[in-house]
């Protein structure tokens, strides 16, 4: 049996011959022949050889099975290190690589914890949560994806991306690799704030299991240029994967399966639209400028499409603050301020304020499916803007009467205001000990004496006309005047 074949199949290994024969239709018919042929002549020389000792076939098989696994061994190793180097033809992958551990390292050096990050390091370096990307901030939908959770976080994400990153980058370019990884990465971060309610999501797993999902379809549609066993065996570690780690995210906390999920999603389908358009330039640009535009259009119109609760309520928590700052502005007033300066600014800024931080805090209560804890800490702001209300009345009526009369009301409210605080800061305060206590209002009039002459109620007269007044009470006022000074007495003399 001669062939052009004949040749080429002599210097082939068993198994590479057994290959060929199993996958025929995949090789010309005398290459099969060729393969088949040498294989036959194998087996026979084997057969007319003398039999070896059962223990020296045994020694010599540990040794091959030795050597093919340090073979594998190094392979493996020199497999990654050439990954890692990019090339003409082969550079995105490292480079996304190599983004992610210098901002890594980066974080690091700036303080942030190289195992177990704060959340509000996360937030601060550009996580995605729901509460603020949807308020303006929709750059976190990318920046989240070049952050990670600590080191085994970003070393697991990059080994998973090294693992498929230069076989896709060489089969479809590297264009294609840099617009597949980022419109999947940003659309896993949309699914992640789409479905979760209040978590900070980091990591470039998202992105990376778009990788996985654009390489199935790939594999699945034949587009890519792989042996028939290779193809299969690849389709079967990549299905592995990505399976086994959707399991392990719906069973274990922390992880943010929906990115997952919504890579994996977008990355297929954008593996059949680059099907569409492989061997096209023109087909490819007009891909990347539609898909681009309808990323743009879902990003603008998300804040419509996901309710954002926890926004709406910052946002109007921080309207409260502001008004509240602006309603304790009598705080800043001197000591010896006059009083008229109090009475302005109470009237002016502190009243106003506050009935404006009630409305707000109204308008909170209208906000659907806040966290029951938000709502008790609302009841709790309504409280304590009830009070602030009332003991700033009270002082406005002080000022006005020149009595001091409501003084005790307005240190009750003040007590009261000072445990909602301590509340709101975490304390452990009983409701009851919240509630206050004001005397209720006196029937009993004093008698005012105008001039040296008794009447019958309180005088209307000008502060400036008054040129001095007395109180009396208790035995004072009724051995002056009997019986009609047992509620005091109030002397009123003014400028004649």
């Amino acid at each position: 049996m001669e062939n052009i074949f004949a040749s080429k199949m002599k210097g082939k290994s068993d198994l590479e011959l057994q290959e060929i024969i199993e996958n025929r239709f995949d090789y010309q018919e005398e290459a099969y022949s060729a393969a088949l042929y040498e294989i036959e002549t194998r087996r026979k020389a084997k057969a007319q050889m003398p039999a070896e000792p059962e223990e020296a076939i045994q020694n010599k098989q540990e040794h091959i099975e030795e050597v093919e696994e340090d073979d594998d061994e190094h392979k493996s190793f020199s497999g990654v290190m050439e990954a890692l180097v990019p090339s003409k033809k082969y550079f995105i992958t490292p480079i996304i690589i190599y983004l992610n551990i210098l901002i890594y390292i980066v974080m690091v050096l700036a303080g942030v914890h190289p195992m177990e990050p704060s959340v509000d390091d996360l937030i601060t370096w550009g996580g995605n949560l729901r509460e603020l990307t949807l308020l303006g901030e929709q750059w976190r939908l990318l920046s989240n994806v070049f952050l990670h959770g600590g080191v085994f976080h970003l070393l697991f994400n990059m080994y998973a991306l090294l693992f498929i990153g230069k076989e896709i980058e060489t089969q479809i370019g590297s264009s294609r690799s840099l617009f597949a990884y980022l419109a999947t990465g940003i659309l896993a971060s949309i699914a992640s704030i789409g479905i979760n309610y209040n978590i900070v999501s980091v990591g470039a797993s998202g992105a990376i299991f778009g990788m996985y999902g654009l390489l199935i379809a790939l594999l699945a549609l034949k587009a890519i240029d792989l042996p028939k066993a290779t193809r299969k065996n690849f389709v079967t570690s990549v299905s592995f994967f990505v399976g086994y780690n959707l399991l392990f995210g719906f069973k274990e906390e922390g992880i943010d399966n929906a990115a997952h999920i919504g890579g994996l999603i977008s990355g297929v389908i954008m593996g059949g639209i680059y099907y569409l358009g492989m061997n096209n330039a023109r087909a490819t640009k007009a891909i990347y400028v539609a898909s681009s535009l309808v990323i743009f259009m879902v990003i603008m119109i998300l804040p419509k499409l996901v309710p954002n609760n926890l926004g709406n309520y910052s946002l109007l928590m921080e309207e409260f603050a502001s008004a509240e700052t602006e309603a304790l502005s009598i705080s800043e007033l001197e000591p010896n301020a006059s009083a008229d300066k109090y009475l302005k600014t109470i009237q002016e800024d502190g009243i106003p304020n506050w009935l404006k931080c009630q409305s707000i805090l109204n308008q909170v209560d209208s906000i659907e499916n806040l966290p029951l804890e938000l709502q008790e800490q609302n009841k709790l702001f309504k409280r304590y803007c009830d009070y602030r209300i009332e003991s700033f009345r009270l002082m406005e009526k002080s000022i006005i009467e020149q009595t001091n009369k409501y003084d005790f009301n307005i240190e009750e409210y003040t007590e009261k205001i000072d445990l909602i605080i301590k509340k709101l800061e975490g304390e452990s305060i009983a409701d009851s000990a919240l509630v206050i206590n004001i005397l209720p209002k006196s029937d009993k009039k004093p008698l005012y004496i105008l001039d040296g002459v008794p009447v019958s109620s309180k005088p209307d007269i000008k502060p400036e006309k008054v040129e001095s007044m007395e109180v009396l009470k208790d035995d004072a006022a009724i051995q002056l005047y009997g019986s009609r000074g047992k509620n005091g007495v109030i002397l009123i003399n003014t400028k004649q």
